[in-house]
C-alpha cells in the first residue's frame, strides 16, 4: 500500500490524493502514475506484505517514515495561451502595435506552462487581405501585446490570432480556446480639419467649408 500526494496549492505542505493497494505475483511491479493534473507528485510506500505476512493481518504495522521508499514525479502542464479579454482595441492610422494603456487588461495574453514561451501570432489586415506572422519570446506567464515593428498602414479592422505556443517542456500544445484565441483591432483615421477651398481671400457673407477626418463625434476648438 502506498500514498500518492501532491503539493498543496495554498503552500501548506502536501495533500494525499490517493492510497491504493497493488498486488503482484512477481518480484517486481509498476505504479500507476497520476498525470491528469500538473504539479509535483509524491509516491510513498507505506506498508508491504507477502504471502506469509499479508496486509490484512498486519494493517497496523507501518514502515517507519525514515525507511519508506519514496520517489517524486513532476507533471508538466501543456503549454497554452489565450487573450484575457475579447474587448476590441482602438488605434490610429500609422500607430505601432504597442500598449496604449498600461493598466488596461485589454490585449493581455495569459500563458500556461513552463517559461520561456515561444508565441506565434498572425495579424490580418482585412482591408488589404495581408497577413503578417510574428514570433516572440516571452519569459513571463502574462504578456501585453507589444509588437513595435508593426505599423497600421490602412484604416479598418484588423484581427490578431494566436497560432501556436511552445514552452520549455517537451509537452505538446494544449487545445487553444476558440473564444480567447483572437481579438479585433479597429484602426481609424487621425482626426483632422481640412479646408475644401484653396483660396486665401473671402468676401463678406461667404461660407467657408471644411472636411472632417476621423471618427465621429468630433470636438473642435
Amino acid at each position: 500500500m502506498y500514498n500518492v500526494a501532491a503539493n498543496d496549492e495554498s503552500g501548506g505542505g502536501t495533500v494525499v490524493l490517493d492510497q491504493p493497494t497493488i498486488s503482484s505475483i512477481q518480484s517486481h511491479t509498476r505504479f500507476q502514475l497520476h498525470t491528469a493534473t500538473p504539479g509535483h507528485k509524491y509516491y510513498e510506500v507505506k506498508q508491504i506484505g507477502d504471502a506469509a505476512y499479508p496486509l490484512h493481518k498486519h494493517k497496523h504495522t507501518l514502515i517507519p517514515r525514515s525507511d519508506r521508499l519514496l520517489f517524486e514525479q513532476e507533471v508538466f502542464p501543456k503549454p497554452s495561451a489565450k487573450f484575457k479579454t475579447d474587448a476590441r482595441l482602438s488605434y490610429c492610422l500609422n500607430d505601432v502595435l504597442s500598449p496604449r494603456e498600461s493598466t488596461s487588461p485589454d490585449g493581455t495574453i495569459l500563458f500556461e506552462g513552463t517559461p520561456p514561451f515561444q508565441l506565434k501570432l498572425s495579424i490580418r489586415n482585412l482591408a488589404t487581405s495581408k497577413v503578417r506572422v510574428e514570433t516572440v519570446s516571452v519569459n513571463e506567464r502574462i504578456w501585453k501585446l507589444n509588437l513595435p515593428s508593426y505599423h497600421f498602414t490602412s484604416v479598418g479592422p484588423y484581427q490578431v490570432t494566436i497560432d501556436s505556443v511552445y514552452d520549455s517542456s517537451p509537452c505538446e500544445q494544449a487545445e487553444l480556446d476558440p473564444l480567447r484565441r483572437s481579438i479585433w483591432i479597429d484602426v481609424a483615421e487621425t482626426a483632422a480639419v481640412i479646408p475644401l477651398e484653396k483660396k486665401k481671400d473671402f468676401c463678406v457673407g461667404d461660407v467657408v467649408q471644411f472636411e472632417l477626418e476621423g471618427t465621429p463625434p468630433w470636438t473642435i476648438g
